[in-house]
């Protein structure tokens, strides 16, 4: 039987909230760069390993940064590709143009990129894969009656299937896998109603969707999820259309996770979760009175905390998004220099170690005691599964 998600998340808000962890942290994490401008972050692994897109010049590659060496992933034999995943066996997906000038999902494998194929249609792409290399992703399946909408699949062993829809739904999309499995993704549902089409967070099993939550939580997707099932993403925000909050979905209840900034855009997305059940994401901020921007965000159990509030400000780099967090508490993130747009690139994330004051010794070993509980918490939970 699994273990009370609740009891875990108290014990590392825990941690997390004690006074000599906040002063612990000045800052908390080191930025490392890891592409050129015009780079993006999208996923992380256990290593560290992290995969994304640059574009230049009109050109987009996906990209591998791995022990600080870059590797430009390539294509299918077109000009465009892109990674979104990687785990922790370093193998890669994501979708590229191939030589006929369809974008197709691929599988980067041992330095080398394998077409994935499609449904049946003309365009795929693959979003994650888990470590025992099944991947997930959506593809058309050349049906008249869903031209332009994705299915959602599985590919494992050399076969794609479709996963299904909601009933009355045009297509899907999978978007996350966890290594027990369980996928997540989005689906359409009957037919379409202005002002878009009812599009719903769902699983897939035994060839159909199932939405989560409330039955009308449309216009919801789930972008991420961790081995214990938990999972996140965008809900529909309360006041503004073709705006979202993130949210967390624990077996069976949906929690909202508001938004950085009450005054900016109600506008905020959850796109990872790690075993501890910190999730990373992105949500509006105003940035002066008269504009807003985007800032990377880490949630660990109570609100959203501005990763910009947890790096130096002297680095010059504003953090804008946060796709990706394994569980060393590494983060997968995009910054740009000084906020400005013109030179925003992937970086990663990563703990620094410090010193705390003698005073500080008596919370510092009470919040390693509650660590401690959380492991022992979980790996109690991985035994008894």
């Amino acid at each position: 039987m699994r273990p009370s998600s609740h009891i875990s998340r108290l014990i590392l808000s825990a941690a997390m909230a004690l006074p000599g962890a906040a002063a612990l942290a000045d800052p908390l994490y080191s930025i490392t760069l890891l592409g050129g401008t015009g780079s993006a972050a999208s996923d992380i692994n256990r290593w560290g390993d992290v995969v994304g897109s640059i574009s230049s010049g009109g050109v987009t590659h996906g990209f591998l940064n791995a022990g600080g060496t870059y590797t430009d992933l390539g294509t299918l034999g077109g000009m465009d590709s892109n990674a979104n995943g990687i785990n922790d066996l370093g193998q890669i997906v994501g979708g590229s143009v191939n030589g006929a000038g369809q974008f197709h999902a691929f599988l980067y494998d041992g330095g080398k990129m394998s077409d994935l194929g499609t449904l049946g249609g003309d365009r795929s792409e693959a979003f994650d894969i888990n470590n025992h290399g099944v991947i997930v992703g959506d593809s058309r399946n050349g049906d008249p009656a869903t031209e332009g909408f994705g299915q959602a699949f599985r590919y494992a062993g050399g076969t794609m299937t479709a996963l299904g829809t909601l009933p009355g739904g045009l297509g899907s999309n999978a978007y996350a896998i966890n290594d027990k499995g369980k996928i997540g993704g989005s689906s359409f549902e009957g037919p379409f109603t202005v002002p878009e089409y009812p599009y719903h967070a769902v699983t897939f099993s035994g060839g159909a969707a199932h939405a989560i939550g409330v039955s009308d939580l449309g216009d919801s997707a789930i972008y991420g999820l961790n081995d214990y099932g938990l999972a996140v993403g965008g809900l529909p925000s309360p006041t503004m259309i073709h705006a979202s909050h993130a949210f967390l979905y624990d077996h069976g209840t949906v929690t909202d996770l508001g938004v950085l900034d009450p005054m900016a855009v109600d506008d905020s997305i959850a796109f990872d979760i790690n075993n501890l059940d910190q999730i990373v994401g992105t949500s509006a901020v105003n940035i002066d009175p008269s504009h807003y921007g985007y800032h990377g965000f880490l949630w660990t159990g109570s609100s959203l905390v501005d990763l910009n509030t947890l790096v130096d400000p002297k680095s010059g780099w504003v953090i804008t998004s946060a796709n990706g967090i394994n569980d060393a508490r590494q983060i997968a993130a995009t910054a740009c220099y000084g906020g400005v747009t013109g030179d925003c690139r992937a970086v990663r994330l990563d703990l620094i170690s410090a010193v705390p004051e003698p005073e500080q010794w008596a919370t510092l070993a009470l919040g390693m005691g509650l660590v401690g509980a959380l492991r022992r918490v979980r790996a109690a939970g991985r035994t008894a599964a």
